[in-house]
């Protein structure tokens, strides 16, 4: 892994102007890469985030903050304001379905996410590793119905995935899949961004039993614990 990264400048110089990140469900954004949105944010990179699902099988919180048939709407509203907080210039928001992606026609997603990225024509495109991170298969169906996508193009653009090196999973708390540190290819420093992460969390109330279980303090205001860096695996360079 490339420690004193002289890729780096590469995420943060003028050559890129559009971003797009594909997830599956609010809050996939805060979780793995609100420091990276922040940082591009900053330096006037137009974002574009796109969401699979409303997020609407999760959890509302305990005690509840809402009954679960108006989870889907809650969060939708959680993850607009998280967006803001972070920097994210158009949300993309479809209802196919949380848990639900695997029963998806799968080209049914590849050609709604390959329409937009030849609308939005991103010079960097950013998406979970094929393991997910948590292992959920709504993450893993989005990872491969991008890299999809992403072959077909017909402009110039990057893959990355967002990544845990193994060098430092033991880092993080619950089940997690992470990546062989020689297939990381760019370590970004959030460290002055730890601040809008811990926001853009607080804003997805719902979520707050797995906010506390992965970012420990963070809902009472202690970042101390929060990551400092952010970790990318390039995957295509076209």
């Amino acid at each position: 892994m490339q420690e004193n990264l002289t890729a780096m400048k590469g995420f943060d110089s003028k050559m890129y102007q559009q971003v797009l990140y594909c997830f599956a469900h609010p809050d996939d954004e805060t979780f793995t890469c609100g420091g990276t949105i922040a940082r591009f944010h900053v330096n006037g990179v137009r974002q574009t985030l796109y969401c699979a699902t409303r997020g609407e099988a999760g959890k509302t919180g305990q005690p509840p903050l809402c009954a679960q048939e108006e989870l889907g709407d809650i969060r939708a509203q959680e993850l607009a304001r998280a967006c803001d907080v972070l920097g994210i210039d158009e949300c993309i928001l479809r209802d196919y379905g949380d848990g639900q992606l695997s029963q998806l026609p799968f080209q049914q997603l590849v050609d709604d996410l390959f329409k937009i990225m030849e609308s939005i024509r991103p010079d960097l495109i950013i998406t979970f590793p094929p393991s997910g991170i948590s292992g959920h298969l709504d993450h893993q169906i989005i990872q491969q119905a991008t890299l999809e996508a992403v072959k077909k193009t017909t402009f110039p653009t990057k893959l990355y995935y967002i990544v845990i090196p193994e060098s430092i999973a033991h880092l993080h708390s619950g089940k997690i899949h992470a990546t062989p540190d020689e297939y990381v290819s760019m370590k970004i420093d959030v460290t002055p961004f730890r601040a809008n992460i811990a926001q853009a969390l607080r804003e997805h109330k719902t979520q707050h039993l797995s906010i506390d279980r992965v970012f420990p303090g963070v809902r009472d205001g202690d970042i101390s614990r929060l990551r400092s860096h952010e970790y990318y695996q390039l995957v295509i360079q076209k």
